[in-house]
């Protein structure tokens, strides 16, 4: 079998299209019978208090993705060959097997911290996955090894967690993945590494395919912790290939240092709901783990608009925000740079908070009016 798939794959332009195509058409096809198997042994999710959701919607969507991964990897020889796609397929797979346990079996933090970890401590196994250098970044470059593994670690672990964060509303981490799997693919096809650029067009493939049952109203599908959690490992696992790739590799006329503001850029909506949230928390002195309704998309949706719309709406301004900060960094120095993307930063958290002020009285109009509306006349 493999073999046969040998021959059949060469990633040219042709076969690359033909990945994709494939990749698409098996995730659309495998959604919803995984959403009737889902019902059919009544896995379902039930709808908390801060879901933006009514009743009972299936999850386990993310199911979808770890086959597709696991299949491109496994199957296409000039990947399988790699030298570290075994420690990517045994990273994804014990981050894959901790979101399902903790969409069926509601994990505990810690267990799930402890499988976050498990899948970040496979990939330091190699020191692709480890970031030995700041690139000059405040004049810091070599990082001493028994400081690199940690502060690595604790940036996928981070990245992984707020992807996760962001998956509270119908297609908004499906379109922040494909957005991101844009600029990382373009990026990654620019310094010619095959691994990670199939594994973007795998990303955009299936969570294209994802947004048509995200999106419907009666074939509804969640990825759940199933999906994010292996998206934000797959995202954290490409920043860091990208912060260690020669800057001359990715054809570019600025200095190294500033792949960081690129890549930052890139990662904006889950880095700024993260830093937000956890910001907000503190000021209410509750637990930085603790549930509530103070994520962007909440602020959004709890105004008036559509799932759909708060989804697009974010989406583009990721696209805004990376595009600027790509043509700032080729005109002025790290540190103006620097400057433009904090005043970017800190002015949508303003924007944000500003939204969020009279979130309290919309709510309680809401409420209102659905009383009222619930009254037959």
């Amino acid at each position: 079998m493999l073999n046969k798939l040998d021959q059949f794959f060469d990633l040219n332009c042709t076969s690359l299209t033909i990945l994709v195509v494939m990749v698409f058409v098996f995730s659309y096809i495998a959604l919803p019978n995984l959403r009737n198997l889902i019902h059919k042994y009544n896995f379902k999710n039930e709808s908390g208090t801060r879901s933006s959701h009514l009743g009972n919607v299936p999850t386990f969507g993310g199911v979808v993705f770890f086959i597709s991964y696991l299949f491109v990897l496994i199957c296409i020889p000039e990947l399988r060959n790699d030298s570290d796609v075994l420690l990517i397929i045994s990273s994804f797979t014990i981050i894959f097997l901790t979101g399902f346990l903790d969409d069926l079996f509601e994990l505990t933090p810690k267990v799930k911290m402890l499988g976050q970890l498990l899948a970040v401590g496979v990939l330091m196994f190699s020191n692709h996955f480890i970031v030995s250098s700041l690139n000059g970044v405040f004049d810091i470059y070599e990082i001493p090894f028994y400081l690199s593994i940690p502060l690595t670690a604790l940036f996928l672990v981070f990245l992984t967690n707020a992807f996760n964060l962001i998956d509270g509303i119908d297609g908004l981490s499906a379109i922040t993945a494909i957005v991101i799997s844009g600029f990382y693919g373009w990026l990654f096809y620019t310094s010619e590494q095959q691994l990670y650029f199939v594994i973007s067009m795998v990303t955009i493939a299936s969570n294209l395919a994802f947004l048509r049952f995200n999106f419907s109203k009666h074939r509804k599908i969640f990825m759940g912790d199933t999906g994010s959690l292996l998206l934000g490992m797959v995202f954290g696992l490409q920043t860091v290939v990208l912060f260690n790739t020669e800057i001359h590799l990715l054809n570019f006329s600025f200095s190294r240092s500033k792949i960081i503001l690129i890549l930052i850029a890139i990662l904006f909506i889950p880095i700024l709901d993260v830093f937000r949230v956890i910001l907000i928390r503190i000021m209410n002195k509750k637990p930085v783990f603790s549930p509530d309704r103070n994520h962007l998309h909440h602020i959004l949706i709890d105004r008036g608009y559509t799932h759909k719309v708060v989804s697009i709406m974010i989406g583009l301004y990721n696209i805004c925000i990376a595009t600027i900060m790509f043509v700032v960094v080729q005109y002025v120095s790290f540190i103006e740079a620097l400057f433009i993307f904090i005043f970017l930063f800190l002015s949508s958290m303003v924007v944000l908070f500003v939204l969020n002020k009279n979130r309290s009285a919309i709510l309680r109009k809401l409420k209102i009016i659905k009383t009222i509306n619930s009254f037959k006349f």
